[in-house]
């Protein structure tokens, strides 16, 4: 799906920019940051046609876009040189919260729908890799899905080994690789061309775990508290593009072939990918949805895979270190630590 560097590689970035996270301060003058994913290109779209300049004026507000690599706008975020940053429930989690910085979802856009996949050669299935190694981004949602595949199909992490390969070799190191059966975990577009060639299976993707692998956008709680004003500009704007992409017609095929031109794809590619992504299209489904007992079920899923990667901090004694809030309140772990919130009354 999305990069999310491994654990050692950001350290260093997590130790510098989390002193720096200490308080956010609301001035009316905002940046949104956001980066390449399909879930997440329509915010070019916000930003090309003047319909995030319209909301955010209504609002008397102003907010500024700047595109980022998905990592580096993550520490933009934890540096305070950008005020919102699009990314996973883990990724807030591990990266974000677990850096000491109390954040909120104000909004949720989506989740993985099959647009992240277990891709084999020389196999039908997650049981026919047994004693393989299965090569992706560790201690990311490319590795969290390999998890739930080989849970939900009833076998142990122990059957497998997870051998972390960076994203910019993903596709090459697949491809360059003799062995009669191999795997790789990965996301779109680079699944959908993998899946092109010759003997390539999808043995396990994220459609079979809906809602577990969700994108959203997410703000410090304090600004979030400080000035709504911000959440509910951007809410406004992305349920109207949502309203447009959902509608048919010209308008929408004019916003898919932005989202194309943001994601660096072709139009065909992008509605492929848009095929497999499950919005929310209105801010009533959204709020329901995460309300819901599947949302809390999904979530602390994430949550027990990043423990058990060691993910939460050394401080972390057990899966309920870091407080997690739900949209109705309802706290997941420690209440007296909570540090990561679902947020989304400013979208309603």
């Amino acid at each position: 799906m999305i990069l999310k560097s491994n654990l050692a590689a950001l350290t260093a970035a997590l130790t510098l920019a989390a002193p720096l996270a200490a308080h956010a301060q609301a001035d009316g003058d905002y940046t949104f940051g956001w980066s390449n994913y399909i879930g997440w290109c329509p915010v070019k779209y916000l930003a090309d046609t003047g319909l995030l300049d319209k909301h955010a004026e209504a609002n008397g507000i102003k907010i500024g876009v700047k595109e980022f690599g998905y990592v580096a706008s993550i520490d933009a975020f934890k540096a305070q040189n950008i005020d919102v940053v699009p990314v996973t429930t883990m990724d807030a989690l591990t990266l974000i919260s677990q850096a000491g910085i109390d954040c909120s979802f104000f909004l949720v856009g989506d989740y993985s729908n099959g647009n992240d996949k277990w891709l084999a050669t020389g196999a039908k299935s997650i049981a026919d890799l047994k004693g393989t190694t299965v090569h992706g981004e560790e201690f990311t949602v490319s590795h969290y899905l390999v998890y739930r595949g080989i849970v939900l199909n009833g076998l142990k992490e122990s059957d497998f080994k997870f051998a972390h390969r960076a994203e910019k070799g993903i596709v090459s190191g697949f491809t360059s690789d003799d062995a009669k059966v191999k795997s790789t975990a990965t996301w779109n577009p680079h699944a959908l061309g993998l899946l092109q060639q010759p003997g390539v299976t999808d043995v396990f993707n994220s459609s079979k775990i809906p809602g577990e692998i969700l994108d959203g956008f997410v703000m410090r709680t304090d600004l979030l508290k400080e000035d709504p004003k911000l959440a509910k500009a951007i809410s406004g704007a992305w349920f109207e593009a949502m309203a447009t992409l959902n509608g048919g017609g010209q308008e929408a095929e004019d916003l898919v072939a932005t989202i194309a031109q943001a994601a660096n794809v072709t139009v065909a590619e992008a509605k492929a990918q848009l095929k497999t992504t499950f919005f929310y299209y209105t801010p009533d489904t959204m709020a329901e949805a995460l309300k819901s007992k599947a949302h809390k079920q999904a979530t602390e899923l994430v949550r027990d895979f990043c423990f058990d990667q060691a993910l939460l901090g050394e401080d972390a004694d057990d899966a309920g270190y870091i407080g997690i809030e739900f949209a109705d309140g309802e706290v997941l772990g420690d209440k007296g630590n909570v540090k990561l919130r679902f947020n989304v009354a400013a979208s309603k």
